[in-house]
């Protein structure tokens, strides 16, 4: 039914590991990474304000009309646009899958892996 490809070449931080599930290389939540430039900080802090902003006026529960709710969606679209190119080419540049939940530290520089269910099944499945 699904043409699935089987022991993937998947190059990860300047080497390449053979694997069948990009998530059995997933490291722990909060380990670094990489550093992120300065142009990768700001554009992060710029994204987060906006998505901030965003979910802000989804708690408002504000009614809109036809008029503003396409306008209001056509800032959506672009944002989840802007946003996916941004962490597609940070991924690219680390060489870890897209799928990854990176962050950036918009402050200091660091690009982290964020909380994630994976890591936390498989510690559950150890304790068991």
């Amino acid at each position: 039914m699904f043409n699935r490809i089987r022991e993937k070449m998947v190059p990860t931080q300047g080497t390449e590991v053979e694997v069948d599930n990009i998530y059995a290389i997933l490291p722990p939540p909060g380990t670094i990474i990489g550093e992120a430039t300065e142009e990768e900080m700001e554009k992060a802090a710029e994204l987060e304000i906006r998505h901030m902003a965003f979910m802000r006026l989804q708690e408002m529960n504000v009614q809109f009309d036809g008029t503003s709710y396409k306008e209001l969606l056509k800032d959506f679209q672009d944002f989840e646009t802007e946003s996916s190119n941004f962490w597609r080419a940070v991924a690219k540049r680390l060489a870890v899958p897209y799928e990854w939940p990176i962050r950036i530290d918009h402050a200091n520089g660091p690009i982290y892996l964020g909380e994630h269910e994976v890591y936390l099944e498989e510690v559950d499945e150890e304790k068991d």
